[in-house]
């Protein structure tokens, strides 16, 4: 979760963004037994207001995942936050749980570029719960026009969203993103990320996990 800065311009703007990450790790948890995951995330955004399509299926394993989601971006003065509503499809789950729909709200401080302070919040309509993240990222630019390395560190606290029945500390986590234009409507982005599991983690006998990513982010 991060909040994306609110677009000023009049037109639309769609940009494709695949992906492939080492593992599928969220919320500090590899979500598959083995293997990546390949993902192409299509968005179609106007002023403040983003909707995407996000697709994703593991490299290793029989795993498919389905998000749309609808985004509004905002500032005021140096804080720039988002408003988004997002529906989840897992098309391999033949239950209840085969669906979700999750409301998400994030605010981060925008003045200093060396040091940016955030807050992220998913609320999640399956668990009926939530859960937290607080980070810092710094935008370190060798090159405004061509490259962007943005390192961060971030804390996350459960509230049954992870877990159910848990309250507290979920996992820390650090990255580095690299994003390096290579043409003028295309840049590529790498990453590189650590997660040490929390207690909520620990008690589900789950570890500290290590993961890359790379991508592509084409805008039209």
């Amino acid at each position: 979760m991060m909040a994306i800065p609110c677009k000023s311009n009049e037109v639309l703007d769609f940009s494709i963004n695949p992906s492939w990450d080492s593992r599928y790790v969220t919320e500090g948890a590899d979500n598959l037994d083995s293997g990546g995951l390949f993902s192409i995330d299509l968005t179609l955004s106007n002023n403040a207001f983003s909707f995407g399509l996000w697709l994703a299926k593991g490299d290793s394993e029989d795993y498919k995942e389905i998000t749309l989601y609808a985004e509004y971006a905002f500032s005021i003065s140096d804080l720039e936050g988002y408003l988004s509503l997002a529906h989840l499809i897992l098309p391999n789950e033949a239950s209840d749980e085969d669906r979700d729909n999750e409301i998400g709200f994030g605010l981060s401080y925008s003045s200093l570029h060396w040091l940016q302070p955030g807050i992220d919040y998913v609320w999640a309509s399956e668990q009926k719960s939530g859960y937290i993240e607080f980070s810092l990222h710094s935008e370190l630019i060798e090159d405004e026009s061509q490259y962007q390395l943005t390192p961060y560190v971030l804390r996350s606290y459960d509230f049954g969203y992870v877990s159910d029945g848990y309250d507290g500390i979920n996992h820390t986590e650090i990255g580095m993103a690299l994003s390096a234009l290579i043409s003028t409507n295309t840049s590529l982005e790498l990453g590189l990320h650590h997660s040490w599991a929390g207690q909520n983690l620990k008690r589900d006998d789950l570890d500290d996990e290590s993961w890359i990513k790379m991508g592509l982010n084409i805008g039209f």
